[in-house]
């Protein structure tokens, strides 16, 4: 009994320090990629020049399968996507259980093909090449200015994730921030330019930050 009661004790003092954790703390998710990553002042990321991130235009699953045969098919409830490498379904499942799954083709950027997906406690997105069928998974909706890096980045339960993707290669260099959410980003020069804020933890104080994010010249 005594035993129970100190490790009741311990967890509550553990919940209790976790709560009052108010830091800017990074995980590091991927690390595939070398990137310059820095912490910048207001002035810096205010007087970032801003360059619209390319529109997405409207594309269809009708439209993949009739145009793009040779890397989409569609078999009962799933859409089926290859590469030379491998082959990915996605199947809709419309079950009141963990099973549940849903896609939706949302529009073509950069020669991708984007795909909502949408599960059990999950969401992101899956940008599909359409030369050769390639893929890569974000969280977030991918944002681009020329088609060869793309930032996105989205809440999953109060940890931010930001990911940095090269278009070219598909690796990744992928964050996330614990207590933060990003409000606002712009890109210039294929640089990113992030602003977060704190907020999902009472006890702490609401703070900005302001992130730099590149791929580093090889």
């Amino acid at each position: 009994m005594k035993t129970k009661l100190c490790f009741i004790y311990l967890l509550i003092i553990m919940q209790s320090s976790w709560g009052q954790n108010c830091d800017f703390e990074i995980r590091n998710l991927s690390n595939q990629l070398k990137v310059s990553f820095e912490i910048v002042n207001e002035f810096a990321h205010e007087n970032v020049p801003i360059e619209p991130y390319v529109e997405f235009s409207p594309l269809s699953e009708l439209v993949l399968l009739k145009e793009y045969p040779e890397i989409f098919t569609r078999k009962d409830s799933c859409l089926i996507y290859k590469s030379d490498t491998k082959e990915t379904s996605l199947c809709n499942k419309n079950v009141q259980s963990k099973e549940y799954f849903s896609y939706e083709v949302k529009g073509n950027y950069c020669g991708y093909a984007l795909i909502k997906t949408t599960g059990y406690e999950t969401w992101g997105f899956v940008s599909i090449d359409l030369k050769n069928g390639t893929s890569f998974y974000t969280l977030g909706k991918p944002l681009t200015l020329v088609g060869e890096t793309s930032i996105s980045y989205s809440n999953y339960y109060g940890e931010e994730e930001i990911a940095l993707t090269d278009l070219k290669t598909k690796k990744q260099y992928v964050i996330g921030i614990e207590g933060w959410r990003t409000i606002q980003s712009k890109a210039y020069s294929n640089t990113y330019y992030l602003k977060l804020v704190s907020g999902f933890q009472e006890d702490c104080e609401k703070e900005m930050k302001y992130l730099k994010i590149a791929l580093k010249d090889n």
